[in-house]
């Protein structure tokens, strides 16, 4: 998909927001975009790389939540600071993943 297709669809979804474009600090990483789906917080680092060689409904699945990444990353803010999941271990990834996320009210 053309990189201007691709903000486009973000865009205009109603559930995403692109965050800013992720320049490599080093030579291990590739530039990527970087999109947030609001309802839950969760938040996806994706190389240019990947959204070129992929479909939107591929990338929109992913992005919401409904399937799992292959060759995506995807970044979360837990204690006040962003970090890499693929660098998780396994159960730290599982935590992530039994998370609950929903609206939270105290009861009165």
């Amino acid at each position: 998909m053309e990189l201007a297709q691709f903000y486009h669809q973000v865009e205009a979804h109603t559930e995403l927001t692109g965050v800013g474009v992720d320049q490599p600090c080093d030579n291990n990483h590739q530039p990527g975009v970087i999109v947030r789906h609001q309802p839950t917080g969760l938040t996806t680092r994706l190389p240019l790389a990947a959204v070129e060689a992929a479909d939107w409904p591929s990338l929109e699945e992913v992005l919401l939540g409904h399937r799992e990444p292959q060759v995506l990353q995807h970044m979360t803010r837990v204690v006040g600071y962003f970090s890499r999941v693929e660098n998780w271990n396994k159960s730290k990834v599982g935590e992530l993943r039994d998370r609950q996320k929903g609206s939270y009210s105290i009861a009165g």
